[in-house]
């Protein structure tokens, strides 16, 4: 006992950095006896693979069908009769997670993924972890049916939005905490634009525009600098392709004909600055994603938003007038024109700040 272990999966990068987010949070604190671990790296080899890997296909190039099957498996009815074979599944591929957990015993265990929270859930019901404190850190800004369970004993959620969503769905009052999802505090530290744009070589004074692909590229950067390149407004461009280095090499010979500037990363470990830096963010509204850009304060455009989480992301920001959408990049002309033009990027700002929750680490620090 008297351990605590923190787990996420890799199946995008947001509930990796809400995990980190966490340890680092409980490594300032002073505690030593802190352990992150990726749940998928005690199952098999082929089950962690293809974890991921059939995410991203689904989400890159068949996202209506990935929709679907959120959205029909977060109906009760039908989870009832998934819900074996999710079991069965699991059980399956998780004996070495819970060969660790049966050795460790810790404390408390905390959760940044639903893969993990089921095998402890079915561990504490069975009585074998009945000590155990099971803490879940829901990564989006509306629930789903694969994240219940009434055997966790505390549920942390983004905002008081997701936490009436956990309460309409059954959850007791008493066992969920708005904290905000947890990110790196440094979204949140108050720094000077300029500054930070007279380091990046960046030009001081001009609008920054900050469009990003996400951890794995994602999404249709290339057509959103071209048509960002048609705006006669002045402007500069940071566009952040993650891992994807075609899609790097692409924008890198883009941008040497551009008439705007447009500064080119890879996969970058300051995202924080980037964002202090900038105007407004083009990206998709993954749940880490909209949290780093609301600790920032960062005004959002959402762009073609997947069905599922993506989509419920952006209606709760929708719902606060806390962001915009589009659904193609030639769309991008008529709305960038306006932020840049009139006084909408300063309201969109005022109503981020009136829904954003910071320090959600250190708050769940505070709570174990």
């Amino acid at each position: 006992m008297n351990k605590i272990l923190i787990f996420y999966a890799t199946a995008g990068i947001g509930h990796k950095k809400a995990a980190i987010a966490i340890k680092e949070a409980f490594d300032k604190s002073g505690r030593k006896d802190v352990f992150l671990k990726d749940s998928l790296d005690y199952t098999n080899r082929f089950f962690k693979a293809s974890y991921n890997a059939v995410y991203l296909a689904l989400v890159k190039y068949l996202p209506t069908l990935w929709g679907f099957f959120y959205y029909i498996l977060d109906n009760p009815w039908i989870y009832a009769v998934m819900r074996p074979i999710r079991r069965l599944t699991n059980h399956i591929n998780s004996k070495k997670l819970v060969k660790l957990l049966l050795a460790i015993r810790p404390e408390t265990i905390i959760v940044t993924h639903f893969f993990a929270l089921e095998v402890i859930a079915h561990l504490k019901k069975k009585g074998i972890l009945k000590n155990s404190r099971l803490v879940t850190v829901i990564t989006d800004y509306k629930s789903h049916t694969f994240w219940l369970s009434k055997y966790v004993d505390c549920y942390v959620v983004g905002s008081e939005y997701t936490k009436d969503d956990l309460i309409r769905r059954g959850i007791p009052l008493e066992r969920i905490k708005a904290f905000g999802i947890p990110c790196a505090k440094s979204f949140s530290k108050k720094r000077n634009p300029e500054e930070l744009r007279s380091e990046m070589g960046l030009t001081l004074g001009k609008k920054t525009i900050f469009i990003l692909g996400g951890g794995f590229g994602v999404g249709p950067l290339k057509n959103i600098v071209l048509h960002l390149d048609k705006l006669e407004e002045d402007f500069q461009g940071i566009v952040v392709c993650g891992y994807n280095k075609k899609l790097y090499n692409t924008l890198v010979k883009i941008a040497e004909l551009a008439k705007h500037a447009f500064k080119i990363y890879g996969f970058v470990d300051n995202m924080d600055e980037l964002m202090s830096a900038s105007d407004v963010l083009i990206s998709k509204s993954g749940g880490i994603t909209v949290t780093e850009a609301l600790n920032a304060a960062l005004p959002m455009i959402v762009i073609d938003p997947i069905p599922g989480q993506e989509m419920r992301n952006y209606k709760f920001l929708e719902k606060h007038n806390a962001a915009l959408k589009i659904n193609r990049p030639e769309d991008l002309i008529s709305i960038v024109k306006e932020l840049l033009s009139s006084n909408r990027l300063d309201i969109l700002r005022d109503n981020i700040k009136k829904i954003r929750l910071i320090d959600s680490a250190e708050k769940i620090v505070d709570l174990v």
